[in-house]
């Protein structure tokens, strides 16, 4: 076998092999929120309890699963995977290869050539690992979506069930304010108050009717947006917060929480990764002008009336070396590494505004259940046992039990933006794992 038939062979082989490889394979939508579902500690946590789910009911968990699952919003951004993953195919092709034949005619021998490009050994393999960076760059930047979507469906759940618990505060609240209506206008009729006295009191009745209302339309804004957010937009199962919803209020150690996020914070590797693609389109561009291809070329030739002949063929660099594209990929990778700082310091703020707003609020809960509540429903008892004394007039009693409805009110508030600042909190700290992409 002579040189040229070997060379021919281990080309034919060559190209054969490559062609058979398989594109590689990305994390698939319902893979990556596995991953996100995996990640979060309050889902994970209650995927091996038994849903406590009827027809009348909508628990929390189930919210945030439906949410991750049929979110119009958030399933459009998945197709972004199946989008990835035909950039891969595609830069795991291997370009055809080319024929070219010219008809014998008098005194003109016929010719063929049959063009490889072999781009397929220089050129794809670059193309492949800018894919697989900027595939990874996807599938991060949808988990950390995914992350943002759970922190906004526990959200929208709680004000929902806040909402319409602020309705039956404010509906105690009237009536204890038409009570005091009453008895300052009896008071007004005996002569021991003003007419000022009854006209502050008819007021702050009015105002109470005002809130009322105006919380029965924000209770239906709120469950609305909550199923829409679902796509459940006729779901009119009840909803409720239970106590283990709420954050228990431990110590986190802000320091550690920060540095484990900056480190694998899901939109920082996207950054990462992000660089990374830029820097493979950069060798790419610094490569992809040549295009080489070798040939095999036909002729009639003297002895047997056909010769093959191998051949090759590039570009010369006469004019332009791809400067231009050069040029503007370092742009692109300057970029990339601002955005990626600017990730950093997001990431950075994130976590400790929302440490500090989870401590504000973890502070002010606990004052109202260790000290304001206790002191109010102190007062009531005292004023109670002061008016069965004689001591002090009905009035007295009601308007200690409208001071206490109030800290209820700022209570039943302060449970949702409880929820609102863990679950910030655990977006800006939650770490993605088992992100791969598959290699056949």
């Amino acid at each position: 076998m002579n040189r040229i038939s070997f060379l021919k062979r281990a080309l034919l082989l060559m190209l054969t092999g490559l062609a058979a490889c398989q594109s590689p394979q990305s994390i698939k939508p319902q893979a990556l929120v596995a991953n996100i579902v995996e990640q979060d500690q309050s889902l994970r946590a209650r995927q091996t309890q038994q849903p406590n789910e009827t027809d009348d009911f909508l628990s929390e968990h189930a919210a945030v699963m439906l949410a991750l699952h049929q979110n119009p919003a958030f399933q459009a951004q998945l197709t972004e995977l199946d989008i990835a993953q035909a950039d891969l195919q595609l830069a795991n092709q291997i370009s055809n290869p080319s024929v070219f034949y010219a008809f014998g005619v008098a005194n003109k021998p016929y010719r063929y050539a049959i063009e490889f490009p072999l781009e397929a050994l220089f050129l794809r393999p670059l193309r492949l690992k800018q894919m697989q960076a900027q595939s990874k760059q996807t599938q991060l930047q949808l988990m950390q979506t995914g992350f943002a979507l759970i922190r906004d469906a526990r959200a929208a759940y709680a004000q929902a069930v806040v909402s319409r618990e602020k309705v039956i505060r404010l509906e105690e609240a009237l009536r204890v304010s038409n009570t005091i209506n009453s008895l300052a206008k009896a008071r007004e009729r005996l002569g021991d108050s003003s007419a000022q006295d009854s006209l502050i009191a008819e007021n702050e009745m009015l105002l109470v009717e005002r809130d009322l209302q105006s919380a029965k339309i924000e209770a239906g804004i709120a469950h609305t947006q909550l199923m829409h957010m679902l796509n459940h937009v006729d779901d009119k199962r009840k909803l409720s917060l239970s106590d283990a919803l709420l954050p228990s209020c431990s110590a986190e150690d802000i320091s550690q929480l920060k540095s484990a996020a900056i480190a694998s914070r899901a939109d920082v590797l996207a950054a990462d990764a992000a660089i990374e693609a830029v820097k493979e389109k950069r060798r790419l561009n610094g490569l992809n002008w040549l295009a080489p291809a070798v040939i095999a070329d036909a002729t009639s030739g003297q002895t047997n009336g056909h010769v093959l002949a191998p051949a090759i063929r590039f570009n010369l660099p006469i004019f332009n070396q791809n400067q231009a594209q050069v040029e503007r990929v370092d742009a692109e990778l300057v970029k990339a590494l601002h955005e990626a700082e600017a990730t950093k310091l997001k990431a950075s703020m994130d976590i400790q505004v929302s440490h500090l707003k989870y401590q504000r609020d973890c502070q002010e809960w606990q004052q109202l259940q260790t000290a304001l509540l206790p002191n109010s429903l102190k007062v009531i008892h005292d004023a109670e046992t002061a008016y069965q004394h004689g001591e002090i007039a009905y009035l007295g009693v009601l308007e200690s039990s409208r001071k206490y409805l109030n800290l209820r009110l700022r209570e039943t508030q302060l449970k949702a933006d409880m929820i609102l600042s863990w679950s910030d909190l655990m977006r800006s700290t939650s770490i993605p794992q088992n992100l791969t992409i598959n290699h056949h």
